[in-house]
């Protein structure tokens, strides 16, 4: 009688414990579909970025061209204006190579979450057979 109590107390204990790797797999699974979402945002986020910076871009790389000697008055215009184009430039590209960081960062945290829950998943499946 006591013996039987015994062991069945000890299969209780390793069902719950089972039950909590389970419950700690559902959890990191939608940590894990929650930093999917965010990650596809700031992908479409880079991708209006990077449009915009390839925009800006152009528009700086034509307006350094465009300097001639004849009137010095415009010159100092165009140079001035040039100026203008090449910092939005720069602040663009500087949001683009923040927004990559981002975007690379959420995939790393993403991958390192996948390992941990397939690793999770395995050590159940070995304590279920």
């Amino acid at each position: 009688m006591i013996l039987s109590v015994v062991s069945s107390f000890a299969q209780d204990a390793t069902a719950v414990k089972d039950l909590k790797k389970q419950q700690k797999v559902l959890e990191l699974t939608a940590k894990l579909n929650s930093l999917q979402l965010e990650c596809e945002q700031k992908k479409l986020e880079h991708s209006a970025l990077i449009s915009k910076a390839a925009s800006v871009n152009a528009e700086a790389n034509a307006a350094t061209t465009d300097f001639t000697a004849s009137n010095p008055s415009s010159t100092v215009k165009d140079a001035k204006d040039t100026i203008k184009k090449l910092k939005e430039a720069k602040k663009i590209n500087k949001k683009l190579d923040k927004s990559l960081k981002g975007v690379k960062k959420l995939e790393k945290k993403i991958a390192q979450l996948k390992a941990k829950i397939s690793k999770l998943d395995t050590k159940i499946q070995f304590v279920d057979k």
